[in-house]
């Protein structure tokens, strides 16, 4: 038996719960997989899962086996990550999740040209929205924006990103340009398909934070269909600034209620807690951290900030 390997095989299994799904990530048959965590198993003398037809789950002895097997892989990949030495390529595979607009805009080109300096890397990005289980998803980073939830992460502050309201000057001249948070309510409004529905919007004025009341008729869930829809002057609504500068220096965008804005969003780089970060992750978010374009709304003040834990 490959004690290491067979205990990598188990840690996959305990966390996506599935012999199966273990079995796709690690180009194994499921079979495979299911012989290596019962061998393992009568190997230990014990059991690590409950089974059942529709889930595993792990005894008690499974969790304090994970925990332990976490940390065994966690140093085994430290000590390879040392022995290879900062002049070696780098190599393996890299996840990455981004958000959709300003991952699209900013971090893809970056992710790009960082797979150009290192190609024997495999590189798969996800631009998306949706607050992604990094162990269960198998990813190696996720870059997020907004306030983060007290999770068992490893986060490292990048920068933060101003949020506006705008419409185009077509809409503006249809149905005239908002100047408070009252006049909100009678006018079209564009956000993202995840806020919930009736939720009043949070924006902040020169007497502080104000819930304003919105009609919403358009919905989406990703940043350019969004500023689409507010191109095509479908109603007012909030964006990043980074996505829209250069439509609102065209005037293809108008700045509304300017006294207004949302309050700015924090874009960390986050990783799982208690895991090593291998040396090409935290190349690659070095890498974005130095890259990152000074433009208007995104605002970096520090591009030598430490991990932080959440």
């Amino acid at each position: 038996m490959d004690r290491l390997a067979v205990m990598a095989t188990f840690v996959r299994v305990a966390e996506l719960g599935s012999l199966s799904a273990a079995a796709r990530e690690l180009g194994l048959s499921q079979p495979a997989v299911s012989q290596q965590i019962t061998g393992l198993e009568r190997h230990l003398r014990t059991r690590l899962f409950h089974r059942s037809t529709r889930k595993l789950a792990l005894t008690s002895t499974g969790e304090t086996y994970l925990e332990r097997a976490r940390r065994i892989m966690d140093e085994v990949a430290e000590v390879e990550d040392n022995l290879v030495g900062l002049s070696a390529e780098l190599k393996g595979s890299l996840r990455i999740q981004a958000p959709s607009g300003l991952g699209q805009k900013y971090l893809a080109p970056l992710i790009v040209d960082f797979h150009r300096l290192h190609p024997g890397l495999t590189v798969e990005l996800v631009l998306d929205d949706h607050v992604a289980d990094l162990v269960e998803e198998a990813m190696d980073v996720a870059f997020r924006l907004g306030t983060l939830a007290p999770t068992s992460l490893v986060a490292r502050k990048i920068g933060s990103v101003s949020r506006i309201l705008v419409a185009s000057p077509d809409y503006i001249a249809r149905e005239g340009k908002p100047e408070t948070p009252d006049e909100l309510a009678r006018h079209l409004h564009v956000r993202f398909s995840w806020t919930p529905a009736g939720e009043h919007l949070i924006l902040v004025g020169p007497q502080g934070t104000v819930a304003a009341e919105v009609r919403s008729t358009f919905r989406a869930n990703n940043s350019f269909a969004l500023v689409e829809a507010l191109r095509a002057g479908l109603g007012v609504g909030g964006v990043q600034l980074p996505l829209v500068h250069d439509l609102l220096e065209k005037g293809e965008l108008v700045r509304v209620m300017q006294n207004y804005a949302y309050p700015p969003m924090d874009l960390h780089a986050v990783y799982p807690s208690g895991r090593f970060i291998p040396r090409k992750v935290r190349t690659l978010v070095d890498h974005i951290v130095s890259g990152l374009p000074q433009v208007p709304g995104l605002d970096l003040p520090s591009r030598s900030a430490v991990p932080s834990h959440r």
